[in-house]
């Protein structure tokens, strides 16, 4: 972990590379229609300028991938996880059948940085962006996108550049002071604030509810792709297993796979864990038993005692 960019984070601002992620290209006049169909979240409204979050589910309601979508005026830009993206072109592509629907896969063609931190957003009113308000939204400075969007669960903005002019736009970002960061400084952050990542803490063997991602659903939008599944697991009100986030009591963060243990029982297992600074101890995302979630007692962990962590950042 760099310890300078760690605490820049908290109260500075840095600039992380985002490598490889997935953009998909939708166009031509029924992109909106389409995407609406096959998306957890209403897309339908979304007018230039502005963008969401969803999720594509398959048939048996498990969550496909994750998404950022940003609408322009003659174009749909979704943002997804490098794994995620041939997934996610196929997945679409597999659903035209009558739609007037141009779908490209633009990833070479974009740079994606994060810039996060408290002080973000006034170093990058200091290199002429104006700022998103809203989530998701998104301002252009040239041919460059501005998104508010975080990588860490954190005060933070996306930064999608041609990628031609992406060294460019680094040395100009770090001239206005933003710090350098490294991808695995990020994850601690990103434990610390509870922000589950698709493909590390959640993915395609998982439901929605278990991965208690309902702020990435509307429920009343209408049909979509998994939209049965959702809603008979909604009605039911309950699930086997939950994403949970656990502070450990301890400085060694369990390796994944590692039992999580409810008294004799073997509750689940670690999904991803790392040592936090703040608390001076470790956190752990694990997929655990419901029951044991909703009980008063604790956990254990390669022999050290485990708590559910509250929501948002901790420390």
């Amino acid at each position: 972990m760099q310890q300078e960019a760690y605490q820049a984070l908290y109260q500075h601002a840095v600039c992380l590379p985002l490598e490889d992620r997935g953009i998909i290209r939708l166009s031509d006049e029924d992109r909106v229609r389409l995407l609406h169909a096959m998306c957890t979240n209403a897309v339908d409204q979304l007018q230039p300028g502005q963008g969401a979050k969803a999720l594509f589910l398959n048939d048996k309601g498990r969550i496909l991938a994750e998404f950022r979508v940003l609408c322009r005026d003659q174009d749909l830009l979704l943002d997804t996880e490098a794994a995620t993206r041939e997934l996610v072109y196929q997945h679409l592509d597999r659903y035209i059948i009558m739609d007037v629907v141009e779908l490209e896969d633009v990833s070479q063609d974009w740079a994606v940085l994060a810039l996060e931190g408290p002080r973000a957003g006034e170093l990058l009113r200091s290199l002429s962006f104006v700022l998103p308000v809203a989530d998701y939204a998104h301002t252009a400075n040239g041919d460059a996108l501005l998104a508010l969007n975080s990588y860490t669960g954190a005060a933070g903005y996306r930064l999608y550049a041609p990628r031609a002019e992406a060294a460019t736009w680094v040395e100009a970002l770090r001239g206005a002071g933003f710090v350098p960061c490294d991808l695995a400084t990020a994850e601690v952050v990103r434990l610390e604030h509870g922000h589950p990542r698709h493909g590390v803490e959640y993915g395609e063997q998982h439901l929605v509810h278990e991965a208690q991602l309902l702020d990435y659903v509307s429920f009343t939008k209408g049909c979509y792709l998994g939209q049965e599944i959702v809603e008979r697991v909604r009605s039911r009100g309950n699930v086997n297993r939950l994403l949970t986030r656990l502070v450990v009591d301890s400085a060694a963060p369990p390796p994944p796979d590692t039992p999580v243990m409810a008294g004799e029982a073997e509750s689940g297992k670690v999904l991803s864990a790392v040592f936090s600074p703040r608390l001076d101890k470790a956190i752990a995302y694990a997929l655990v038993r419901a029951e044991h979630v909703q009980s008063a007692n604790g956990f254990m962990v390669s022999g050290a005692s485990a708590g559910v962590a509250a929501s948002g950042l901790l420390g």
